[in-house]
């Protein structure tokens, strides 16, 4: 936005990598946040990212049910043991049990009300792990 030489360069490079596959994923990723990871421990690639936009069953989407802008357990299994242990947070936690078209090989994830990851199992769910992550976000139980 300077009329400089030197701004007139620099907007010709971006102008360039925008017309690149590389530049306009790193550009969209940027500003989208998408790229975005915070250190939440853990040692699965999905903690401390974006949830992934799953698709249930019925059409429902992940983003509908993160609306609410509560945090949310999401059990993809089926987990008695899940839905029993959210009840203690229930004014802060919304649980949901549902099976996404494709669960990426989870069975389970503690999504932030920001839509970060904070928590997730692969098979049957860690309690103390879910438990630690969920107090670490919302606090003590009520």
């Amino acid at each position: 936005m300077r009329p400089e030489p030197h701004a007139h360069a620099i907007a010709a490079v971006i102008r360039d990598l925008l017309d690149t596959r590389e530049g306009t994923t790193y550009f969209a990723e940027k500003i989208s946040g998408i790229a975005l990871h915070y250190d939440l421990g853990g040692n699965h690639p999905l903690i401390g990212r974006s949830a992934p936009d799953f698709e249930f069953g019925d059409g429902t989407r992940l983003g509908v049910l993160l609306h609410s802008g509560r945090a949310l357990l999401l059990d993809l299994a089926g987990s008695e043991k899940l839905r029993v242990m959210h009840e203690r947070w229930s004014g802060r936690l919304t649980y949901v049990s549902a099976r996404a078209k494709d669960s990426k090989g989870l069975t389970a994830l503690f999504i932030r009300p920001d839509g970060f990851v904070a928590w997730l199992a692969e098979s049957d769910p860690d309690l103390a792990g879910a438990d630690a992550a969920i107090t670490r976000w919302l606090g003590d139980a009520a």
